[in-house]
């Protein structure tokens, strides 16, 4: 009888949903389990469904997002969380798909679904055996406050592994292996040449601008026209996913203004092959975004993001030299032009990224299920 898994997410951010994904293709490639995936805010009530909600508009407001992920990295607040989890997701509908599944490994992409699994294992509902990934470069209490429960965290580097260890967590649950991306980015990447003749581009360096998916982005705008108020020798991408506003006002902006060498985009497929073309990438800290571009060995100038986790994430990129962050569109407008002016920085950054070692995560992620199964 084929074992059965379950990788969950949850709708607080994207980067959730976007490594659970590139999990469950790797797995279903594979073909030698049953594969389910869950986002549990499918399952939210009315509470849960307004803290979504909250949780997006806060992330908006970075230096109060920033003041509240500090604040709530404490064991009480995290044990508060875990009951406020409860409150929102857990319900009959949940249990019975969850029991209707029976999973013999549930990989979590978010902290709630953890915290959701461990509670049905306490109550006999599952026995389930728990990994949970961690998506960012740095921990919180909310990701490791059910430790006891949880058979294994899977983070990005050692640095992380080691301060989780600090924190007393035990050094055999704790696995380095990076953040899962698509498994299938070799398979999509075309030549440069042939992606500048697909997007019409010049020949000059790319830039690459990822503008936000979804509304409340906005303020990315102000830094894509800042770009294109004095001319620079380069080409710009701007991609705005699924806000459909913010596409139809940039590209307004371009038409009125009589702008060469800017393209707007909005949801495409082809973000791996444009990201591997690209000079550099422009974007906010986000870490399923950072990851890809260490795993296409893409320099990066970082915009501020949410505050908080992101913040950490902005920080471990440019200690390490992977990134270089700006505070407002001013400074990116210099930076760009420095950038330009002095091209060996750009060289420079991408000798660093090409010196890390791609771990392979989903392959290890899958081997280490294959081990979990067999001590059941």
């Amino acid at each position: 009888m084929r074992k059965k898994i379950l990788i969950g997410y949850a709708d607080y951010g994207s980067g959730h949903k976007s490594v659970a994904n590139y999990i469950k293709d790797y797995l279903e490639n594979k073909n030698e389990f049953d594969i389910e995936l869950i986002n549990i805010s499918d399952y939210g009530n009315s509470l849960g469904n307004i803290s979504i909600k909250l949780y997006n508009k806060l992330c908006n407001k970075e230096k109060l997002y920033s003041l509240l992920y500090d604040a709530s990295n404490t064991k009480l607040i995290s044990l508060g969380n875990i009951k406020f989890c409860k409150k929102c997701f857990d319900n009959e509908k949940l249990r019975n798909k969850i029991k209707e599944f029976k999973p013999d490994i549930v990989v979590s992409t978010h902290f709630y679904i953890s915290y959701i699994i461990s509670y049905y294992n306490s109550i006999n509902l599952t026995k389930s055996k728990i990994m949970t990934i961690l998506t960012d470069f740095t921990s919180h209490k909310f990701w490791t406050i059910n430790e006891k429960d949880t058979d294994y965290f899977i983070v990005q580097n050692e640095i992380l592994k080691n301060n989780l260890i600090k924190n007393g967590i035990e050094e055999k649950k704790i696995k380095a292996f990076g953040i899962p991306v698509n498994s299938k980015t070799n398979e999509y990447l075309d030549t440069k040449e042939n992606i500048i003749k697909k997007y019409s581009l010049s020949g000059k360096p790319i830039y690459l601008f990822f503008a936000g998916a979804s509304a409340g982005f906005d303020y990315t705008f102000e830094y894509f026209t800042k770009l294109l108020k004095e001319p620079i020798p380069i080409d710009i991408i701007y991609i705005c996913g699924k806000n459909k506003e913010l596409k139809e006002k940039a590209q307004e902006y371009i038409i009125n203004n009589n702008i060469k060498n800017a393209l707007v985009l909005g949801f495409i497929k082809d973000v791996f092959n444009l990201i591997n073309v690209s000079d550099v990438v422009i974007t906010k800290p986000g870490g399923s975004t950072l990851n890809e571009l260490i795993e296409l060995k893409t320099p990066s100038i970082l915009i501020p993001g949410f505050g908080g986790q992101e913040e950490k994430n902005e920080k471990f990129m440019c200690k390490r030299h992977y990134s270089v962050k700006v505070k407002n569109p001013k400074e990116l407008y210099k930076k760009v032009k420095s950038f330009i002016k002095y091209p060996f920085i750009i060289k420079s950054m991408k000798n660093k990224l090409n010196k890390v070692n791609n771990k392979e995560a989903s392959k290890q992620i899958y081997e280490l299920i294959k081990k979990m199964l067999k001590e059941n």
